[in-house]
């Protein structure tokens, strides 16, 4: 194998991740990545399996897909199969990407690939929610026209994302409140000194809210609960599933679905951990198979 590492599609963190590895003198290929990298030491391969087959250790973006069958991309008008990727991977391969799906779990496990999933490292998603969380309020911020500074904010749920949202809008905003089912959740966001109350109470307290940051991941914000949105109000969900975008549009609600915004707003600073993350992780591969040796 030629090169340390291949890198195939992703958005501008992967570009950043290239280009580190490339500075710290690991030899990078690359297929359909964003193309804003600058450097001659970087291989451009012409194709998945010229990609996947050129180096020990893959990787690939976070999310890895969106729909089981093609890795996602930024770059424009491109399809990248993920069953041309499993075709070429091999049983001496590292593979890493984020939200890997369960199939390819499988055929990785089948195959006897190693498979490092970001999105379950534990440091990793926090310092990616920090990363969502700025970006979050930055797209919010661009897309109403009313100041935070004298608004209510309400964020729903109260998971990594939401907490970091919530900290994050607390001198922001007139008023920052907490919309959770868990009853410990609304508790400790009390004690961080916001307002919460129960997700069954949404429907009576939501047009109270000009500034509306969804983070959980199943349908919260449905149609009934969006006829009764102020006009003057902004949803940002940073879900796929969470918004009945339909009944948004309908309504005249100013909504948007903003999905792995830290590639879009904070991609440098998320591609160092990314690196870190790797490295690390390859460190502890090679040491375990000394002491095995």
């Amino acid at each position: 194998m030629l090169f340390d590492f291949s890198i195939i599609g992703g958005d501008n963190r992967l570009s950043y991740m290239a280009q580190n590895l490339s500075n710290m003198n690991f030899s990078v290929i690359t297929y359909k990545t964003v193309p804003n990298i600058n450097d001659q030491k970087i291989k451009q391969a012409n194709s998945i399996k010229e990609a996947v087959t050129s180096s020990k250790n893959v990787i690939c973006p976070i999310p890895l897909t969106r729909n089981d069958k093609s890795i996602i991309s930024k770059f424009e008008n491109c399809q990248l199969s993920i069953q041309e990727l499993q075709d070429n991977l091999n049983s001496n391969q590292r593979f890493f990407a984020g939200c890997i799906p369960k199939e390819f779990l499988n055929f990785a496990n089948k195959k006897n690939i190693f498979v490092y999933d970001y999105i379950k490292d534990n440091n990793f998603s926090i310092y990616n929610a920090i990363a969502t969380a700025e970006a979050a309020i930055a797209e919010a911020i661009l897309n109403n026209p009313i100041n935070m500074h004298s608004s209510n904010c309400l964020v729903l749920g109260f998971g990594k994302c939401g907490k970091l949202i919530a900290h994050k809008l607390k001198n922001l905003c007139k008023n920052v409140t907490v919309c959770a089912r868990n009853e410990n959740d609304r508790s400790f966001a009390n004690a961080y000194g916001y307002e919460s109350f129960d997700i069954h109470q949404l429907n009576t307290n939501i047009k109270n809210f000009q500034y509306i940051f969804n983070t959980i991941p199943k349908i919260i914000l449905d149609k009934e609960i969006i006829s009764n949105v102020s006009k003057d109000s902004f949803i940002l969900d940073i879900t796929s599933v969470g918004t009945d975008m339909n009944a948004c549009k309908e309504k005249s609600i100013n909504a948007k679905i903003s999905l792995a915004i830290p590639g879009k707003f904070k991609p440098k600073s998320s591609a160092e951990i990314l690196t870190n993350i790797t490295l690390k992780t390859i460190k502890k591969i090679e040491q375990n198979y000394k002491k095995e040796c």
